[in-house]
Parts: structure tokens; C-alpha cells; sequence
């Protein structure tokens, strides 16, 4: 990742600061979270213990009802700020676009996250249940995850079925490896810092998550979608040429 690429991101975040602030609804799922017992917030995420499989069937069902909650709120407001920063650097209907596809791209995406959930929950539970580390399943999860860090990039700007949307997710990866490898190493870094601030925090007040959360959801995930959308953008040559302001 280049400056120009870094800054130019500075520069469209801020243009579009009130679909960022979309995020903050987010935080209404986490005093629901945190009253449940096997959730927790950490490192700027709202975690689940490998031991909920053992919780009350009731417990079970209402996490597993927020988590869906959560997520299609979350995808919501991805495609949205997606297509925010799309609008920016090429010409796009934006009334047509909120009224008849928003709410598709949405549900794509979110069927995705609830299904890769779902596989991961039970892969997860059945290797602790073999004894597995966690440390190795929680790599695995990373790995996972990240081979689809662009979908939302895909499903937004490309307009394609989900499965195509991931097709296209892996060729943009496959043909861009050097920038999805630097956007990987700038995510570790970002939550390293975080977990230190979180830290730092704790060692005065006991609500280093709580902060370390707030600069995630508002901050970091916004701008990384951002980033990724802007570098998906120079697929097309003239986007490639626009410089704003």
C-alpha cells in the first residue's frame, strides 16, 4: 500500500463520515453481549467463548439470535459505505441504487457471514471437542476469513450472484496479492495497537475494551472497507486516473 493510496482513503473516509457514523448503531447489541456469559469484548471485537456449546439452550438460542442480528446490521452498513465511496469515484443512480439495490447487496452479504458463522461454530466445536488448540483453530478461522476480505467489495461494485461475487473475490486477491497480503499486515498491526491501548486503559480504568471497541467499529473497520474499495476501484481504468479534489 502506497501514501497516495493511504491518504486517499484519509480523504474519503472523512467525505463520508455520516455513513461511518452508521456504525455506531452497532453498539446497541453490546449490552446484550455483555450480559450473556459466553460473549465477551476484547482487542476491539465482540467475542464468543468456545464454551457457549455448553450453555442453556435458551442462552444458546438468544446468542445465536444476536449474532444474526449483529450481522446483518453490520452488512448493512458495509454495503453501504461500499457503495458510498463507489459513488464517490464513478457516476452510479444513487436514488435507484438505495431504493432497488442496497438491501440486495445487504442480504448477500449477509447470507455469506451467517453461513461462514455457522461452519465456523461447528468446525470450531467439533475440534475443541477432539482436543485441538485453540490457538491453531483460532488461525484457521483467521485464514478462512480472510480469503474473503473483498466480497464486499465484489458484491457491491461488480452487481453479481454471491457465487460469483466470491469467484471474483479470489481473482482480485490471486491478481493483487502483494496489496491483500499489506492489508492483512496493516489489520494485525491496527489490533495489536489496540490491544495495547486496551492496555493502557485498563491500568487506570477497567473499560480499556469498551474504548478499544468504539475506535474498531468507528475507525478502523469503516476505513479498511474504505481502502479495500478504493484499491477494487482501479479495476476500471478512469477510476484509476480520479484524483478527488
Amino acid at each position: 500500500m502506497g501514501f497516495l493510496e493511504i491518504s486517499g482513503s484519509v480523504k474519503s473516509y472523512l467525505q463520508n463520515l455520516s455513513t461511518v457514523l452508521s456504525f455506531a448503531l452497532l453498539f446497541i447489541f453490546v449490552l446484550p453481549f455483555t450480559w450473556l456469559s459466553n460473549s465477551f469484548i476484547s482487542s476491539g471485537s465482540i467475542l464468543l467463548d468456545y464454551g457457549f456449546a455448553r450453555a442453556p439452550p435458551a442462552e444458546m438460542l438468544v446468542l445465536f439470535l444476536l449474532v444474526l442480528a449483529f450481522l446483518f446490521f453490520y452488512s448493512v452498513f458495509v454495503c453501504l459505505l461500499v457503495f458510498a465511496v463507489r459513488k464517490d469515484l464513478s457516476k452510479v443512480k444513487v436514488n435507484y441504487y438505495l431504493r432497488e439495490k442496497i438491501h440486495k447487496f445487504a442480504f448477500k452479504y449477509f447470507y455469506f457471514l451467517a453461513a461462514f458463522t455457522l461452519i465456523a461454530v461447528s468446525a470450531s466445536t467439533l475440534l475443541i471437542s477432539q482436543g485441538v488448540d485453540a490457538a491453531i483453530i483460532n488461525l484457521g478461522l483467521f485464514i478462512a476469513a480472510s480469503a474473503f476480505i473483498f466480497l464486499p467489495q465484489t458484491i457491491v461494485v461488480d452487481e453479481e450472484s454471491l457465487s460469483s461475487s466470491v469467484a471474483s473475490n479470489f481473482d482480485f486477491i490471486a491478481k493483487n496479492f502483494a496489496f491483500f497480503i499489506g492489508v492483512l499486515l496493516f489489520g494485525i498491526i491496527a489490533v495489536f495497537v489496540l490491544q495495547l491501548f486496551e492496555f493502557a486503559v485498563d491500568f487506570f480504568i477497567l473499560a480499556g475494551n469498551y474504548f478499544s471497541l468504539i475506535i474498531a467499529v468507528l475507525v478502523l473497520a469503516p476505513f479498511l472497507e474504505v481502502l479495500k474499495t478504493r484499491v477494487y476501484m482501479k479495476r476500471f481504468s478512469l477510476v484509476a486516473t480520479y484524483h478527488p479534489g
